[in-house]
């Protein structure tokens, strides 16, 4: 399932033909097509065979809209950045709601956050990858050889679209017309770090599922062997198994939909795992 154009068009004729107050139809609910994540807490190879070498919790704060919120103002809607999201997620593929789940049409779920609230390390994650989707950064698409080095991380993304829009924040009645370019290069980035106070990012939950370990590797109760693994994507797999990394969001709050805000936290929870009766890093076993 993607995001398409036609879609999108049909969703705002929705949103003005119901009355941007009256709830829509809503759709069926369904598993999201290729999500492929699923909780690993549950799994009986966990109390069995696997146990944790450590583990790191942390809650984000953010605010939760959905696509029928699309041309509201704000705080209820994402009026300033309608137009814009229409055309950055125009033929991308709908990564899902949480835990995969998909509602369909109007009641699909959008995250807002600070982009400053991201860790730095995820925001790296998404400028890698849109550099190498876009052939470079800051709209330029000339490559330096110092710039490749850079851009290993953005290689591993290839054949995928970046589900994570960058804008700069709106104010008053400005609307936003395209996402922010991400720096040419990993070391310009860190420079203009500063400039991430004044930027939000928009996705939807389910993009959320193929990096968590790096929303909590930099967290301050990772140790460095832990930090290291956690940072390894590769070790990372809805499947729990000696030596690798699972993660999953174990908890969402809902916002109040009769209030002015749509404020929400979520909560990421990873570990690290070892075979059963090995000694973990801090020297404790911990499920």
């Amino acid at each position: 399932m993607t995001f398409s154009v036609a879609t999108f068009v049909s969703w705002a004729a929705a949103v003005a033909a119901f009355g941007a107050h009256n709830p829509p139809p809503k759709g069926e609910v369904t598993k999201t097509d290729n999500f492929v994540w699923a909780d690993p807490f549950h799994d009986h190879r966990l109390a069995n065979k696997l146990t944790a070498a450590c583990t790191v919790e942390k809650s984000f704060r953010a605010s939760e809209f959905l696509l029928h919120d699309l041309y509201e103002h704000p705080p209820k809607g994402l009026w300033n950045y309608g137009d814009a999201l229409k055309t950055f997620f125009s033929g991308r593929p709908y990564p899902g709601g949480w835990d995969g789940l998909d509602p369909h049409m109007y009641d699909r779920p959008l995250l807002q956050m600070d982009y400053a609230d991201v860790p730095v390390i995820v925001r790296e994650w998404i400028e890698a990858g849109e550099r190498y989707e876009k052939g470079g950064g800051d709209g330029d698409k000339d490559r330096d050889d110092d710039d490749e080095d850079d851009d290993e991380e953005g290689k591993a993304l290839a054949g995928r679209k970046n589900l994570f829009a960058v804008f700069e924040r709106a104010e008053g009645q400005t609307k936003i017309t395209k996402t922010v370019a991400p720096p040419k290069t990993a070391a310009k980035a860190a420079m203009l770090r500063p400039l991430d106070a004044k930027r939000i990012v928009v996705f939807a939950p389910g993009a959320l599922y193929s990096i968590l370990p790096l929303w909590v590797a930099t967290d301050a109760a990772a140790d460095d062997a832990c930090r290291k693994q956690l940072l390894n994507l590769d070790l990372y797999s809805p499947k729990p198994k000696d030596g690798g990394v699972i993660a999953w969001t174990t908890q969402h709050t809902a916002p109040d939909r009769d209030k002015i805000h749509r404020n929400m936290t979520f909560t990421i929870k990873a570990q690290t795992l070892q075979a059963a009766g090995a000694a973990s890093f801090d020297g404790k076993e911990e499920l």
